[in-house]
């Protein structure tokens, strides 16, 4: 039976990054905290969100639950096949676009990452240049 609790485990990146930019917005935080919770999300959306494998199969992308956009499924070769799909390595790779637009659980946690990325450098200058 779902609930909060079920989405949490599942969605912790996503809580943590909003709230760190909302405290962070409303000045409730300081920007080195805010460093610090921006590359969790982005360690998040990379190793452990839960969205498809992206690694190229014989009869187009494997639809197999994988966790985070480098990690691949259950698959023993497809393990670490998002990274080299986003190098645009292999011999059917069509390069780190169709790999990370897929679908739309891949673009929201591109998303996410780069939402991360910005907030991080954004909390670095203000740390720097305050």
């Amino acid at each position: 039976m779902g609930g909060l609790g079920d989405f949490l485990k599942k969605r912790w990146g996503v809580v943590i990054l909003l709230l760190g930019i909302l405290a962070w917005a409303s000045d409730v935080i300081g920007p080195g905290i805010f460093i610090l919770v921006a590359a969790l999300a982005v360690l998040y959306f990379l190793f452990q969100a839960p969205l498809r494998c992206i690694a190229m199969g014989r009869q187009g992308r494997c639809r197999n639950n994988a966790q985070g956009l480098l990690r691949g499924c259950w698959i023993r070769e497809h393990k670490w096949q998002g990274l080299k799909a986003l190098r645009g390595a292999g011999g059917n790779a069509q390069g780190p676009h169709a790999a990370l637009m897929q679908d739309r659980q891949q673009m929201s946690a591109t998303l996410g990452v780069a939402v991360g990325v910005i907030s991080a450098i954004v909390a670095c200058a203000d740390f720097i240049f305050k």
